[in-house]
């Protein structure tokens, strides 16, 4: 990933402007999207496989689920597709979140 040193950034990209909700994002998708030739696909790959993995600080979004596709056209081949969700936020010591601390009014 030495080259694509800017992946997490384009994901955050990525997932603005298709509403930041969870998506399904195949490695193809993300590489036209931003105009990006085919030998950045092992990057893109590797960071999103990194993401399923476990959590990757600089990065606020996680792959929940990776599915492997048969695409006929025009050739027979696999293709893997990931579940790109939001990593819930921080936790405080009492295993809520700061949203849900504010809410919680003690009398």
């Amino acid at each position: 990933m030495t080259g694509y040193r800017a992946i997490p950034e384009l994901l955050e990209e990525y997932m603005q402007d298709h509403d930041g909700a969870g998506l399904w994002v195949t490695v193809p998708e993300f590489r036209t999207f931003f105009a990006m030739d085919v030998y950045a696909s092992p990057a893109i790959a590797g960071f999103f496989r990194r993401l399923y993995q476990g959590p990757f600080f600089t990065c606020p979004y996680r792959v929940a689920r990776i599915e492997k596709l048969i695409v006929t056209t025009p050739h027979t081949r696999t293709i893997k597709r990931y579940y790109i969700t939001r990593r819930p936020g921080p936790r405080d010591k009492r295993g809520t979140r700061p949203a849900d601390a504010r809410s919680n009014t003690h009398q």
